[in-house]
């Protein structure tokens, strides 16, 4: 989808990965690798004038040398190495004030008593790193369920144990940053998650507009405390009292913007690209009065067959699909957006779009 935005600006993206992959299908060039590889990492700057990211787990100290090689990276291999630490973002947000959930880094099993009894149970325990879609989370009610999770989840840095939230909305704004040192923050969204996954976005969130503002602040504060550039995702927990906590930091565009390639005057892709460029950020103004994006998941394992024109008949709904070979059961295979004069209309139209797809 950066692809996408970066053609109608003349701008030529090469990715790295395989030319089979979703993202080499339309990309300017192909640097055959995985990000996982230092090497590949590092001939990606080579070809390339500008570096950024599409996940948050590329090695920090790899892009660190890319830099060092004379390509600027970004956001910077500095902040990205504290905010791909779970246990180093919530630190930093808490310096700077900023509200986060009790949390505490665990370094043996042996602590979990202790640690329930100062934040009550449940307790929901993270992985350091690595961690998406509630992969690298466990939420436990005993110390023998924390014990058992945390020998998962354990990469020998210890787990990062945070107070169970009792939220009653989720809540994520896209902030872009320029290296003009612009800022365009977009419309507060409600996500609707199931099993730590996002399954579906409604923007602007169906909460009184004050708490909009306020939610909106606190993202615009949390991407300037890491430094970000291009797009930064924030993820909020919005509690009965009316308390905005913030969840977690995605520095790159995220899921829960994916709604703005047809809802908002510029995509949070393409303020990615402004951001990461020095380009005048463009507006992120909503250009109806809601929409609703859903989430295509596989309910299934095996060869991806969408039933592209049942989906394509529900009228006002923007089907995207992400081109990958494979469903799996619960993996993103693709979204589908619509815009609408009230939320429930516009999941209306997209929930039914999604299940004509079938996947």
């Amino acid at each position: 989808m950066t692809c996408l935005a970066a053609w109608p600006l003349g701008i030529r993206v090469a990715v790295l990965g395989a030319p089979d992959e979703p993202a080499g299908l339309v990309a300017a060039g192909v640097v055959p690798g995985d990000w996982k590889d230092p090497d590949a990492v590092r001939q990606l700057g080579r070809v390339s004038g500008v570096v950024t990211l599409e996940n948050e787990f590329v090695d920090a100290a790899v892009l660190a040398d890319v830099a060092a090689a004379g390509t600027p990276v970004y956001p910077l291999p500095e902040s990205l190495a504290v905010i791909q630490d779970k246990a180093l973002q919530k630190t930093l947000l808490h310096s700077c004030g900023l509200p986060v959930p009790p949390h505490v880094v665990v370094d043996h099993p042996s602590e979990f008593p202790a640690v329930g009894r100062d934040f009550g149970w449940p307790l929901v325990l993270k992985a350091r790193k690595l961690g998406y879609d509630g992969y690298g989370n466990a939420t436990c009610n005993t110390p023998e369920e924390a014990e058992g999770a945390f020998a998962r989840l354990d990469a020998g840095e210890g787990v990062l144990v945070e107070a169970f939230v009792p939220f009653i909305c989720e809540l994520a704004t896209m902030v872009a940053r320029s290296t003009r040192g612009e800022e365009a923050a977009y419309p507060v969204c409600e996500t609707i998650q199931r099993d730590h996954v996002c399954h579906e976005v409604v923007v602007p969130a169906r909460i009184d507009e004050g708490l909009r503002d306020e939610a909106k602040r606190i993202a615009r504060a949390a991407a300037a405390a890491a430094a970000g550039l291009g797009v930064t995702g924030v993820e909020m927990f919005l509690l009965e009292d009316g308390q905005v906590l913030i969840n977690e930091l995605a520095p790159r565009p995220h899921n829960s913007g994916h709604y703005s390639i047809e809802a908002c005057e510029t995509s949070q892709f393409e303020n990615h690209l402004r951001g990461i460029l020095g380009l005048p950020l463009g507006p992120p103004l909503l250009r109806a009065p809601s929409a609703a994006m859903v989430n295509i998941l596989g309910t299934v394992t095996g060869p991806s067959q969408p039933g592209l024109a049942a989906a394509l008949s529900v009228r006002g709904a923007h089907l995207h699909l992400y081109d990958k070979a494979e469903v799996r059961v619960r993996r993103k295979m693709g979204h589908v957006t619509a815009l609408a004069g009230t939320p429930e209309e516009g999941l209306e139209i997209a929930r039914t779009a999604v299940q004509k797809v079938g996947l």
